[in-house]
């Protein structure tokens, strides 16, 4: 895939942002009130259309409320476009208009693939929380953009 972009989301982007979760996962959808979340990101300019080659084919939540850091809080991409380097190309667009020194995210142990995801985009581990998901442990990773710090 060529030409991929993100872009502030608009309240008129809610459907489309709402209908790719849904189709997605509709049960996890609805049990986590994504609708809500996602019209709320839009809301407070922290949702992110994601497009490539002028299709959109995902979308981003992302922040800075992870002790001031930026956070992404929420990727989806539509699983015909996955495995195509698009989310690889999302993180380094999310790290180059960041505001602060760090990105973090993180995802549960049972998602393999996300976990390949950020380790191709050069995210480093940075820890395991138990007790959010039974047994089913959230891993959280990190980007550093300035690269002159230690850590």
């Amino acid at each position: 895939m060529n030409n991929i972009k993100i872009r502030q989301a608009s309240i008129s982007d809610k459907a489309t942002a709402v209908d790719l979760d849904y189709r997605l996962d509709k049960d996890e959808h609805i049990k986590l009130k994504r609708e809500e979340k996602i019209s709320k990101a839009i809301l407070d300019g922290e949702c992110f259309l994601i497009s490539a080659d002028d299709k959109e084919v995902g979308f981003v939540i992302f922040d800075y409320r992870f002790f001031d850091q930026g956070w992404i809080e929420l990727i989806i991409i539509d699983e015909k476009y996955r495995g195509k380097g698009i989310g690889t190309k999302v993180f380094d667009l999310i790290c180059e208009g960041c505001k602060s020194d760090k990105v973090f995210t993180s995802t549960n142990r049972s998602n393999t693939q996300m976990q390949r995801a950020l380790e191709k985009a050069d995210f480093s581990f940075a820890g395991e929380l138990k007790g959010l998901d039974e047994g089913d442990p959230e891993l959280f990773y990190y980007k550093r953009i300035n690269a002159s710090e230690n850590d």
